[in-house]
């Protein structure tokens, strides 16, 4: 249910560098910092950096004009799917073989997404949990943008049981997304 090592990497590669970028250019970053020593940091600087991205879209076509030498046709169309992005709270239902089920509380709209180099049973015990994260298109799949926020909301029997019927009928409906684009 992960990217190949391979996506995972290129993932990795333009998303920190773009988050790098954010960084300096809101001033969350001490000038003279590189890019290494921003990998270096914690999460928590991230994090901000991440926040101010969504704060202003328009620093992606920013990025990608200052940069455009220097990013792949890969690479710039992994940016452009950050504009596509879906931010909300969202059920991670369950995890099956390929991807998890995501259901978006909104609209209790269904989404099967890819986790990044950790499948997402590694950073939860139990399904149905409620958590807040950033789905964005990555070529044909949906992952999310490595930034999680856990509830720590747990379902019971009934609405998991309810769930789980919305589940099958998405399923048979063939109403699970699969892809942003």
């Amino acid at each position: 249910m992960t990217l190949t090592d391979k996506e995972y990497k290129e993932f990795l590669k333009t998303h920190l560098d773009l988050l790098f970028y954010v960084g300096h250019k809101k001033n969350i970053l001490p000038k003279d910092l590189n890019l290494k020593k921003f990998l270096n940091l914690d999460f928590q600087i991230k994090f901000k950096c991440r926040e101010s991205l969504f704060d202003d879209e328009d620093i992606i076509d920013e990025y990608i004009a200052s940069n455009f030498d220097h990013l792949t046709t890969d690479q710039i169309k992994i940016l452009v799917g950050f504009k596509k992005k879906i931010r909300s709270s969202f059920v991670i239902f369950k995890c099956l073989t390929n991807y998890a089920i995501f259901i978006d509380t909104k609209d209790n709209q269904f989404y099967a997404v890819k986790a990044l180099g950790d499948s997402f049973d590694t950073f939860f015990d139990n399904f149905p949990v409620n958590i807040s994260t950033t789905l964005i298109p990555f070529k044909d799949k949906i992952i999310y943008d490595g930034f999680i926020q856990s509830s720590g909301v747990y379902y019971g029997r009934n609405m998991t049981e309810i769930m789980n019927e919305d589940y099958k009928k998405a399923k048979r409906n063939k109403e699970i997304l699969t892809s942003l684009t």
